[in-house]
């Protein structure tokens, strides 16, 4: 395959091929913006504001103000695009159970009216129309990238997003993925290795079938079946999971790709609302990383605790709610938690499996993104 770096880095008018991960939940616009500005891509977590068009203005327009004119719409704003969730209440009524377990346990106070779980979010891909107001306000808005995450998005709204000039770029896990993806047309595809912290993208949720390739592996994989087809146009690659200096993206850009994805090494910096407890794990790593459905109803990656790795070890993954009711349960109990100072304990530290080498002794985030582009170009 031939090099695809110097296509990207025109395409985009970008320094270096770096993507800064959305991280949802840890992630700030001033991170995004400082991201751009020095050179790279920054993005935008908007898995929960799929139906919120104004939501979504508001923080573009925080972005573009923060940056010269020329660097305005260079940014990812990144969507989820996961099966909408099937309703069975009897397996939510037992998950309710369980967590009241949990609470009687921890002495946490339980709320009886609260033994359901709240939707947070829709999916994107329920909007199915092109004249919906959020592809409306995403086509004024005219972001470089529009991406998904956990599938493709439909693909008349893709259309209409690549029609107006946006590039749709989506996550693949496998080599199937990629296909579909080769298939639908989409502009880019970010090739997330089985090291990636946070939400696995897979197409299938908690796919028991999984190859959990490394990002190293993965990349190979999809380099040789493009080296081995007669294919006309190919998506740029990024590679995504485990990078954390110059070496580890010098390794994978030798191999042709367009660039990568970069989210753990960024959350120890000021740019990013990780709690203390979070940002001592990262200072002084102790412990390994677990990947398990049943913090949200989806894989996901996370430091390990006693306590996340019980909830894992308890949870059968047929008897846990669709991805994302079970976060609801989750979330609120690390709220109540808080009333009895007991969230340290029950928290989530979403983190790639190499966190542990991805602290610099710096929060500032210049002096991690060059320990990250060092002779990179």
């Amino acid at each position: 395959m031939k090099s695809q770096l110097s296509s990207f880095l025109k395409v985009f008018d970008i320094k270096y091929p770096v993507i800064q991960s959305p991280m949802a939940g840890a992630s700030t616009v001033g991170l995004a913006t400082s991201i751009t500005r020095l050179g790279g891509i920054g993005s935008l977590p908007m898995g929960s504001l799929s139906q919120a068009p104004e939501k979504i203005r508001l923080q573009v327009e925080s972005f573009q103000e923060r940056l010269p004119l020329e660097k305005a719409t260079l940014m990812n704003l990144n969507f989820f695009t996961h099966e909408e969730p099937i309703i069975d209440e009897s397996k939510i009524q037992e998950w309710c159970g369980k967590y009241q377990t949990i609470y009687s346990c921890g002495n946490i106070p339980y709320d009886n009216d609260k033994k359901h779980l709240e939707l947070l979010y829709p999916s994107f891909k329920s909007i199915k129309d092109p004249a919906h107001p959020t592809v409306e306000v995403l086509i004024k808005l005219k972001p470089k990238i529009v991406s998904f995450h956990f599938g493709l998005p439909q693909q008349s709204i893709q259309q209409a997003l690549q029609g107006s000039g946006i590039k749709v770029f989506v996550t693949a896990t496998n080599l199937e993925e990629f296909k579909q993806c080769l298939e639908a047309e989409v502009d880019g595809v970010v090739l997330q290795g089985w090291e990636a912290g946070g939400h696995r993208g897979s197409f299938i949720a908690n796919d028991v079938d999984d190859e959990q390739l490394s990002t190293m592996e993965l990349v190979k994989t999809v380099v040789g079946y493009v080296d081995s087809q007669p294919l006309k146009a190919v998506p740029f690659i990024i590679a995504a999971g485990g990078i954390y200096d110059s070496s580890t993206v010098k390794q994978l850009l030798e191999l042709n790709i367009a660039g990568v994805q970069v989210g753990t090494v960024f959350l120890p910096t000021d740019q990013c609302t990780i709690s203390s407890e979070h940002l001592k794990k990262f200072q002084t790593p102790q412990d390994e990383t677990l990947m398990t459905a049943s913090i949200s109803g989806r894989n996901l990656r996370t430091i390990k605790t006693p306590f996340l790795e019980q909830l894992h070890i308890t949870s059968q993954l047929d008897a846990i709610p669709d991805y994302p009711l079970p976060y609801d349960s989750f979330k609120r109990l690390v709220a109540d938690a808080k009333y009895i100072g007991e969230s340290v304990k029950y928290s989530a530290y979403l983190s790639g499996s190499n966190y542990d080498k991805s602290w610099k002794g710096t929060r500032s985030v210049e002096e991690v993104f060059a320990s990250l582009t060092d002779s990179t170009t």
